[in-house]
């Protein structure tokens, strides 16, 4: 009886390393005529070669038609040629397929989502992205592809939505993003003439990013429309305090709201305060030569623009200070000097004849090659 139990045993032993051998014989085999031309056609799209990979893709399906892969890729080089309606009809036929894996569903999904958009049908691009959330709640491509979707409709609430799923799964903030989300939703309430509750929700922003500049502008804004210029002026100086070099957003609130109280001096104060934080900020230094040149004082307003242009050398509008001040002060060569400066600059601003089409570099004539983006003879004449 131990005998038999022994000789059983290695009976099935031997069985087994025998099936073992077989197997590994028939994995290390040689790839296949339509394995290899697969391969060779994935290569060819990595390298941008589409009409090559579209013959090798094209060799594999007629070989193995359970390719699916293949099947996608083709359809995507389709889509590629601008041949939109047969890259749909190719995708839209691998969705009829029984026995799909959930990958080889989602990249059908997937490719079939970028088809519709590229057909300009983003409705059915975006049922195509739900189906993927539908068996892959947390696919980052789709949560990110729905969530474009939702900012460009407006739709700020879902759009927040997708944001908390994708900080929940990435760990990321994205404050910034859920505050301008209520600004925007307050802006539509304020065109509908309801400044209390689109206030209400400028403030929600601020609850969730204490630096959105957009919740204190358009808090001011609402204020001022209301005459409430002390509440407003006290938003708006409070873009300067917490981003001292954004101040340009708000010099025109600030000045016409300052104006309006008969504070004129508060004004230069805060771009005083401004340029104490930010001394390059060429706008405020602007701003305040141009203040301080109205009220008489031409020679602080003379040191502003000079250091404005020590700053930045071609800034027309403070050689154009100098130019009126040299002017009233009788300085007839130093105003020639400079007005034939602002010409030259006038000349080369204007001589921006040419654009490239990959990139939009400007150029003053002719160039056969980018020195941007390196594209070859992309510079095309704009009309002036």
């Amino acid at each position: 009886m131990t005998q038999t139990v022994i000789l059983l045993v290695l009976l099935v032993g031997i069985t087994s390393t025998l099936a073992y051998y077989y197997y590994r014989r028939a994995q290390v085999r040689p790839p296949s005529v339509d394995s290899r031309s697969y391969i060779e056609g994935l290569r060819a799209i990595l390298r941008g070669q589409d009409e090559q990979a579209f013959t090798r893709l094209k060799e594999t399906v007629a070989a193995d038609t359970n390719n699916v892969d293949a099947y996608i890729q083709l359809g995507n080089i389709l889509r590629r040629r601008k041949k939109s309606d047969q890259a749909l009809q190719i995708h839209r036929d691998l969705t009829l397929r029984g026995g799909l894996s959930l990958d080889d569903k989602k990249e059908i999904l997937v490719a079939l989502y970028h088809d519709f958009m590229g057909a300009g049908d983003e409705s059915s691009a975006v049922r195509a992205i739900n189906e993927i959330l539908s068996f892959v709640p947390e696919d980052r491509f789709a949560l990110k592809a729905l969530l474009r979707h939702h900012e460009q409709s407006d739709e700020w609430k879902e759009a927040a939505v997708i944001r908390k799923k994708l900080d929940k799964l990435d760990g990321g903030d994205s404050s910034r993003f859920l505050a301008l989300y209520k600004v925007f939703e307050g802006y539509e309430l304020a065109k509908q003439n309801d400044a209390h509750r689109a206030r209400l929700f400028f403030k929600d922003a601020l609850h969730l990013d204490k630096k959105c500049l957009a919740a204190y502008i358009a808090i001011g804004d609402s204020y001022f429309d209301e005459k409430r210029l002390e509440d407003a002026l006290s938003y708006w100086t409070k873009v300067i305090t917490l981003q001292p070099c954004d101040g340009h957003l708000v010099f025109e609130r600030l000045k016409k709201g300052f104006f309006e109280v008969g504070r004129y001096g508060e004004y230069a104060e805060a771009l005083t305060g401004l340029l104490q934080a930010c001394p390059e900020h060429l706008t405020a230094r602007l701003e305040l030569a141009y203040f301080m040149e109205k009220k008489g004082e031409n020679e602080g307003a003379r040191e502003h623009y000079t250091v404005a242009l020590d700053n930045h050398p071609e800034s027309m509008l403070a050689k154009l200070g100098i130019y009126r001040l040299n002017k009233e002060a009788g300085k007839a060569g130093a105003a020639d000097a400079i007005l034939k400066q602002l010409i030259k600059l006038a000349v080369r601003k204007e001589a921006a004849n040419f654009r490239c089409t990959g990139c939009g570099s400007n150029a003053e004539h002719k160039m056969w090659r980018c020195p941007r983006c390196k594209a070859i003879d992309s510079f095309e004449s704009v009309a002036s």
